[in-house]
């Protein structure tokens, strides 16, 4: 079996508080674009829970997807005979999720391989013990905004629109990013509108000012896209990566050109979101 598992954006970005356990609930705005890795998982004769990635992801229960092979079998008390090879294409400590994706997608392609002992909310519990972004990657649905620390999804309609990726040749730690974050005092229904932040591209995401006064080449690059005509530009998540949104793939891959050896960007990628009926995880047959 082939699981695909895409990428993801924050088109905005509020914390609105710190939490007892540390954590901070947020109000934030998922997108999937179309940016995938890709997992082939088998059942094999052998016991146990074989994983094969890039030289520089761990292999054992440091991955996040070993986590969830892990997770899963002990929650449908079935032994564990499988074989998971990861190929990466979303890159790691951009903010694009990644790790989360594939974990979810590990969550999603063996409940299909062991023909669904475990209900979408035991997947949902599942995903929420891995991290705050996996429960997304499990929605059927290509955005919803999310809420508490993230995992209270409400999906929602977001208008097609083209992005480019600018991915700097540094990451950033998320825990560091939310360190660093200087809470301010306020209440999430006198942030915004949901709605009129979709439709007028007023985005904001709070953890990066905090990453900007670390790493100013971040609003280096914001201030590029907006001189290649991005109607707005953000960068996602805890960073490192900043995108650009554009009206058409034509003047996104103009832009993407022009980004393409700026100051500090490594890679740029020109992405689409996803659209209802292609944004859940898709399998096939080898």
């Amino acid at each position: 079996m082939i699981v695909t598992a895409p990428a993801k954006i924050n088109l905005f970005l509020f914390i609105t508080g710190r939490r007892d356990d540390g954590y901070h609930n947020i109000c934030t705005l998922f997108q999937k674009i179309s940016l995938f890795d890709r997992l082939h998982i088998h059942r094999t004769a052998n016991s146990g829970i074989s994983l094969r990635c890039p030289d520089w992801l761990p292999t054992g229960r440091d991955n996040l997807v070993y986590r969830a092979a892990e997770g899963f079998f002990n929650a449908a008390g079935i032994k564990p005979s499988v074989n998971i090879v990861i190929e990466k294409d979303i890159p790691a400590g951009g903010g694009l999720g990644g790790g989360s994706s594939d974990a979810s997608a590990t969550l999603a392609g063996l409940n299909r391989l062991y023909e669904s002992p475990l209900s979408e909310q035991d997947l949902y519990r599942l995903a929420c013990s891995l991290g705050a972004d996996c429960p997304f990657f499990l929605l059927d649905a290509p955005a919803a905004i999310g809420t508490g620390t993230g995992t209270e999804l409400s999906p929602v309609d977001v208008p097609e629109r083209w992005f480019v990726l600018a991915l700097p040749d540094f990451g950033v730690s998320t825990q560091w990013a939310y360190q660093n974050f200087k809470l301010t005092t306020r209440h999430l229904d006198t942030i915004f509108d949901a709605r009129a932040q979709i439709d007028t591209l007023l985005w904001k995401n709070d953890l990066e000012q905090a990453v900007i006064e670390k790493y100013p080449e971040i609003d280096r690059i914001k201030g590029k896209l907006f001189e290649t005509g991005a109607q707005a530009a953000l960068m996602t998540g805890s960073g490192s990566t900043v995108f650009g949104v554009f009206p058409t793939e034509e003047s996104a891959c103009k832009a993407a050109d022009c980004l393409n050896g700026f100051e500090s960007v490594a890679k740029t990628a020109v992405v689409r979101s996803l659209r209802h009926g292609e944004n859940h995880y898709q399998d096939g047959l080898e």
